[in-house]
């Protein structure tokens, strides 16, 4: 049978969190080191920025632009960055996989949808591939999502939706369209990224954004969380319109 669902998840916020508590500001820490490195130390402030719902490279295009550090500047740094902060990232949750926690309801939606012969699933995150990689890994998650969109090379989430759509067709030799495509995530930024191929999204109230302003972005559906594992799998799969 081939699938008549596609379902794409957001990673941060929507599959897992992360522990502050273990590691309070991952990227103010790898900034502050590479400015550190290259002789131009400096204070990196990242408590104004929001990061739910961004690429990563926009994640450091905006806080360093937030701290009078010229594009090009940015741009020049950029492959740096990268490499320090999934250095970084490997060696903590390596040390850590409790920096890893796994949002409500999670393991149990995925399972059904693994096992369901209309589903096919991948990614869609802002993460670099290689940490979206990383931070699945503890939880053994990575088998369950074969492809995906990730943050590498763009700037803006909307260009994830069409990647996500191109990768899903190169697995499954099969065109997935409209409402055929399921994005479940947490952010206003995760509904308004597939708007305009028309898509069927699911917003989670798990990080932090509450019910009520995800429901007035204009979802499909709006759950408090992923633990209601029938009435998600009734919402991915409700009759095409």
């Amino acid at each position: 049978m081939k699938p008549s669902r596609l379902v794409l998840f957001d990673i941060d916020g929507t599959i897992l969190g992360t522990s502050r508590a273990i590691w309070k500001d991952p990227v103010k820490e790898v900034l502050e080191k590479i400015f550190k490195d290259i002789g131009d130390p400096r204070t990196i402030d990242t408590s104004q920025y929001r990061q739910g719902g961004k690429t990563d490279p926009q994640i450091f295009y905006d806080i360093l632009g937030l701290n009078s550090i010229p594009e090009e500047r940015v741009t020049q740094l950029l492959p740096i960055m990268r490499d320090e902060y999934l250095k970084a990232l490997r060696a903590k949750v390596t040390e850590r996989p409790d920096y890893i926690i796994l949002k409500p309801g999670v393991v149990s939606l995925i399972q059904r949808l693994h096992e369901h012969p209309e589903i096919l699933m991948g990614l869609l995150t802002g993460n670099f591939e290689e940490g979206a990689r990383i931070k699945l890994q503890p939880h053994d998650l990575n088998q369950y999502f074969p492809f995906g969109a990730f943050g590498d090379g763009t700037r803006q989430r909307s260009d994830l939706p069409q990647r996500g759509l191109d990768a899903a067709e190169k697995y499954a030799g099969h065109k997935f369209s409209r409402k055929e495509i399921v994005l479940i995530g947490d952010t206003p930024n995760d509904i308004h990224c597939g708007r305009h191929l028309h898509v069927r999204v699911i917003a989670v109230a798990t990080s932090n954004y509450s019910i009520d302003v995800l429901r007035a972005e204009g979802p499909d559906y709006v759950f408090e969380d992923l633990s209601d594992t029938e009435k998600v799998l009734k919402a991915i799969l409700e009759h095409l319109p």
